[in-house]
């Protein structure tokens, strides 16, 4: 099993600047694409926390290679 945590670096001092459903937007469109590269890759979604997007692979269904999987994921996310 492999558990990513994603966190936006810089995210708290630049949403402390901005008006609350600027933050929503961005958060929102951001995680909407993590969520269809997960759906894609196979990898379950656990929880997002403010700017902490929370995903594992290998659970609930296991995977022989579930690191290999979750690398391409977080790949797919920087892209």
């Amino acid at each position: 099993t492999t558990i990513m945590f994603a966190d936006i670096a810089g995210f708290t001092a630049w949403s402390s600047t901005r008006e609350p459903s600027q933050v929503f937007i961005l958060l929102e469109s951001i995680y909407r694409q993590f969520d269809s590269i997960a759906k894609r890759r196979r990898v379950f979604k656990v929880e997002v926390v403010g700017d902490c997007y929370v995903a594992v692979c290998g659970l609930p269904d296991p995977q022989h290679n579930h690191f290999v999987i979750m690398c391409r994921f977080a790949q797919d996310c920087l892209n």
